[in-house]
């Protein structure tokens, strides 16, 4: 494994207000990586990167201080949005097939959808439906017992994950992401089996790439992200990038797997690859 640290901070409680975690939280070691703004700066890109080693507890930063701040999840929220769905019972399971309501919006939206699918093209209308079907106490049921971020939904079942309320940091997501991938979360385990085999982005012999990522478009700009985590071996990372605009000629979808692909190839575990993601 090869990678450079800048810094090495020790355990604090640090406050934060605003648009940060809203309660003083108990931060673990942090490794700051500036020398990760190259790889933003090579796609034209602002944001920040968190890499978490489960084994040790240790965070690996890139803007630390934009790793705290909370933002909408846009579409990496379908991560929970599908535990819930489950767990709630308004998915038997994650290949039932929902019928498109026939609206064109291009690609391959356009056609009927299960949970996987609409899960790995990211159809925003699925989810959408399934979320009106869940509504909004149930919802609210399962942030009590499973925090998400901020936890809010407001009074928009259909975009309140997309535009706001609802708000997250990158540092609350690889928390969140690695107890999924533990198992820990407050949903039933097979629940929780499920979803993991639905976002496997990447399979080979020796390594397992599961993610998600999201395009939110707030006031203030394209918000881009990819959450996940990577197995390796008996070595797993779990990951959380977002991104905007930081130059011209930005593009969101190479820009963020970009990023990613030059992290995790800095650091040893996923050779540089072409591929995109969709929203």
């Amino acid at each position: 494994m090869r990678y450079l640290s800048l810094a090495l901070s020790l355990p604090f409680l640090l406050p934060t207000a605003g648009c940060q975690e809203d309660e003083a939280i108990y931060v673990p070691d942090e490794v700051f990586h500036e020398e990760w703004a190259a790889f933003f700066d090579a796609h034209n890109a602002a944001g920040t990167m968190v890499m978490l080693d489960p084994e040790t507890g240790t965070r690996h930063v890139f803007n630390p201080e934009r790793a705290r701040r909370r933002l909408p999840p846009a579409s990496t929220f379908k991560i929970y949005n599908s535990l819930i769905a489950l767990e709630a019972g308004v998915v038997p399971n994650v290949d039932s097939m929902y019928a498109w309501d026939g609206v064109v919006r291009g690609g391959a939206w356009d056609q009927d959808q299960s949970l996987r699918t609409g899960l790995q093209r990211s159809a925003v209308w699925l989810f959408q439906e399934l979320a009106v079907q869940i509504g909004k106490e149930h919802y609210q049921e399962a942030f009590a017992r499973e925090p998400y971020g901020n936890n809010l939904v407001g009074d928009s079942l259909r975009m309140f994950w997309l535009e706001e309320p609802l708000a997250i940091s990158a540092n609350e997501q690889v928390a969140y992401l690695d107890r999924l991938r533990q198992g820990e979360l407050a949903f039933r385990p097979e629940v929780q089996e499920a979803v993991r085999e639905i976002i496997i982005l990447e399979e080979e012999d020796d390594y397992v790439l599961r993610g998600k990522t999201g395009w939110a478009i707030p006031e203030s700009g394209d918000l881009g992200w990819i959450v996940g985590w990577i197995e390796r071996g008996d070595e797993v990372w779990v990951y959380a990038l977002n991104v905007e605009a930081g130059g011209p000629d930005f593009n969101m979808r190479t820009a963020r797997r970009g990023i990613l692909d030059d992290v995790l190839d800095e650091m040893g575990l996923l050779p540089q690859t072409e591929t995109e993601y969709v929203r």
